[in-house]
């Protein structure tokens, strides 16, 4: 159960639901109830979480009794705004985002939200340049809003997809941006889309998200992307392995081995034992084993992770060449 004491919400009621229109906290991780007093949260205001709202309206409606506070008797509050939210869990009752909800929310890097929720307002990631993980509440195959905010977030971000607490699907959306240029002949000013994130964020059908689509588009982040964005859309992708088909597959696995210590750095600097017990089982043969075992073993000494060293050689045991047996030569 979550602890209100941290968290106050100012609300109005609207038909049947709850509308929020502020929210106070001391932690920059919020956590949006699906009820207040009774009533499903079904709506957050226009500019909730931005600076520039204006305090009064809210004021004036807590002395004329329109406005609620959520728990009741909060008498501390600080405001929830601007660059002090971080993280946003928003609840499966929620319908609708109102415009500028997040305006000049610089520092918020995680999003979470319900597939249901379908409105998005205008302009309300405007100012939003952090964001680095969306979390959305649905069925991969099902119809959502995501690409609503995809568009509206150029940057690199990743996008996983939870059922029942779940991870079912991880996807690496790389970044876009635009640019205006000028042609002069012409006397009119063209928009040109730099980088490959405008392809990817443009998978879907019928606002369902097309996973053929989004593997058919590797080659082209291959010509155009950084390593460090392949290595975390591949694995993305060979790890969590939702509506992959064999070919798609097999592109991903040859990027691998052909960059098999690059891969096994990554782990290593991650610190992530789980990743890399299951690269090296799915990746480190006989016939590169040893050199690259003793580079990664080199590396984990070097970093000062004994776990990462201790899986690295109980692998190599256990994949060592059984030794023929010696004849014996009986007189």
């Amino acid at each position: 159960m979550e602890n209100w004491d941290f968290q106050t919400f100012a609300y109005e009621k609207k038909g049947d639901g709850a509308v929020i229109l502020r929210c106070f906290s001391r932690d920059g991780r919020v956590v949006v109830p699906e009820q207040m007093d009774g009533l499903p949260v079904r709506e957050l205001a226009p500019y909730v979480f931005s600076a520039h709202m204006d305090e009064n309206a809210i004021a004036d409606g807590l002395l004329d009794g329109s406005v609620h506070l959520f728990p009741h008797g909060t008498a501390k509050r600080t405001e929830m705004c601007g660059d002090r939210l971080e993280e946003l869990i928003l609840p499966s009752t929620l319908r609708r985002v109102g415009r500028y909800c997040f305006y000049n929310c610089g520092h918020l890097r995680r999003l979470e939200f319900s597939g249901d929720l379908n409105d998005w307002g205008s302009g309300v990631f405007n100012g939003c340049r952090q964001v680095k993980e969306i979390c959305l509440n649905a069925e991969p195959d099902a119809a959502t809003g995501l690409k609503q905010v995809l568009d509206e977030l150029p940057e690199e971000l990743t996008v996983e997809f939870f059922s029942n607490t779940v991870c079912t699907a991880r996807l690496v959306f790389p970044e876009f941006y635009e640019e205006g240029v000028e042609n002069t002949p012409a006397r009119i000013l063209e928009t040109h889309v730099h980088g490959t994130g405008i392809r990817y964020r443009n998978c879907f059908q019928n606002r369902r998200f097309d996973f053929a689509l989004y593997d058919s588009l590797f080659p082209y982040a291959l010509a155009q992307e950084n390593e460090n964005l392949l290595t975390e859309l591949v694995l993305a992708r060979l790890r969590d392995p939702y509506w992959l088909d064999p070919e798609a597959r097999t592109n991903y696995e040859n990027y691998i081995q052909s960059h098999l210590l690059m891969f096994g750095k990554h782990f290593l600097k991650n610190r992530d034992t789980e990743g890399l017990q299951w690269y090296l089982e799915r990746f480190a043969d006989r016939n590169n084993s040893e050199t690259l075992l003793v580079s990664l073993s080199t590396c984990a000494v070097r970093q000062n992770d004994p776990l990462s060293q201790s899986l690295i050689m109980d692998f190599q045991r256990k994949n060592e060449p059984v030794p023929k047996r010696r004849r014996r030569l009986e007189l």
